[in-house]
């Protein structure tokens, strides 16, 4: 494969930083202190780190340990701190990702330009669609894939498609960093294990000749017609991953197709149809529930956005009008946000002296007072559940 150099030269131009500076910053939740001040003044940001790289005077500070609950699973979650980490870690990744790239299959998804669960979703409905010999389904799960990875392995991956020293460099010392194997909450994490898996990929597909074959991260599906050739695949597959000291978890199943559902990133594949996955179904229908009960609140109507994004991709139109229509609709949760938004703003222009009325914002300055004391506390628990729609 042929290695790509003078890349280090795009990653410290001012014009890419900014952008790293924007990027880094657009997706968060509360822009205070540093994150603020960083995306009021791009520029003058952009060139500190710019003379950091360009000299190599910087160093990656440790990274925030936290602890996340996920539907009953605990995560391990490291943080790295904002200025200049996860500036330099965006910088790096808009060059290289291209790149690392370039040999993936094309049903990886996960963390890719236009391949998140709608591209899975949608390839496995292709395959059905597809082929009607399909009568066998294996599902499997690389065990702790993220904890697992070998990052001396990764790095010489990285050296036989980049060859230029200072952006090796660059790489190492972020692995480094995150302590043994890829740490999840690090931006380049989910790019780098897809890079680490794309020789697994093109073995399954061209050395095990499964046709059908999609990848979410590190959930996996195959869909064959031949049961044996399933079974030796899997085989296969468990051991060119113990050469890099990787393992399928040991609930891997294969069943026959049409005996019950695929499930797989939120849906459940019966063949002829796709419905939601029961947890996903019973957050949205709960999050419903309890906009009836004690009304429009902003946490409820994130998350009954959130769930409608996944659901708007299957027939969910009768269940909607019959069930959710009558107590909220989505355009009018749209407006709520909106109508908080604009709150936020104008709220931010008066605690910063300049007390300048958004258009659309009907609210008392006392009013705007209690609202923002809420807003700047964060929307803790029992805080977030206080905002309602006003009507008018």
């Amino acid at each position: 494969m042929k290695r790509t150099g003078y890349l280090f030269e795009k990653i410290v131009s001012k014009d890419n930083i900014i952008l790293a500076i924007h990027n880094a910053t657009k997706n968060k939740k509360s822009k205070r202190g540093i994150i603020k001040d960083a995306a009021e003044n791009p520029e003058r940001y952009a060139d500190k780190i710019r003379e950091k790289l360009i000299s190599g005077n910087y160093y990656f500070a440790p990274p925030i340990l936290k602890t996340r609950r996920e539907h009953k699973k605990i995560r391990h979650i490291k943080v790295p701190k904002f200025y200049p980490d996860q500036i330099i870690h965006w910088a790096l990744m808009q060059v290289i990702e291209p790149i690392i790239n370039r040999g993936m299959d094309r049903y990886c998804c996960g963390s890719v330009k236009n391949r998140g669960t709608l591209a899975a979703k949608r390839a496995i409905e292709h395959f059905i669609k597809k082929d009607k010999r399909i009568k066998y389904v294996m599902k499997a799960d690389i065990h702790h894939f993220f904890e697992s990875v070998d990052t001396e392995a990764l790095k010489q991956k990285f050296r036989r498609v980049i060859k230029d020293k200072k952006v090796l460099k660059l790489i190492d010392e972020i692995l480094d960093n995150g302590g043994s194997g890829l740490p999840i909450g690090y931006y380049t994490s989910q790019a780098f294990s897809n890079f680490y898996l794309q020789r697994f990929d093109h073995e399954t597909k061209e050395d095990l000749r499964i046709k059908h074959y999609a990848r979410y991260a590190d959930d996996i599906v195959f869909l064959d017609a031949n049961k044996r050739k399933l079974h030796k695949a899997k085989i296969a597959f468990d051991k060119s991953l113990g050469k890099e000291n990787l393992k399928l978890k040991h609930d891997w199943q294969i069943w026959k197709f049409g005996s019950r559902p695929i499930d797989f990133v939120g849906y459940r594949f019966y063949g002829k149809y796709t419905v939601l996955r029961k947890k996903m179904f019973y957050s949205l229908t709960r999050a419903v529930r309890k906009i009836k009960r004690f009304g429009v609140r902003l946490r409820q109507v994130m998350r009954f956005l959130s769930y409608m994004g996944w659901a708007k991709r299957i027939n969910f139109k009768k269940y909607y009008v019959e069930n959710i229509k009558p107590i909220i609709t989505k355009g009018n949760a749209c407006k709520f946000m909106a109508h908080n938004a604009a709150v936020l703003s104008a709220a931010q222009i008066y605690y910063g002296g300049k007390l300048k009325w958004q258009q659309n914002v009907s609210v008392s300055k006392s009013g705007l007072k209690r609202r923002t004391r809420r807003l700047r506390r964060g929307f803790s628990r029992k805080e977030s559940a206080t905002t309602r729609l006003k009507s008018g």
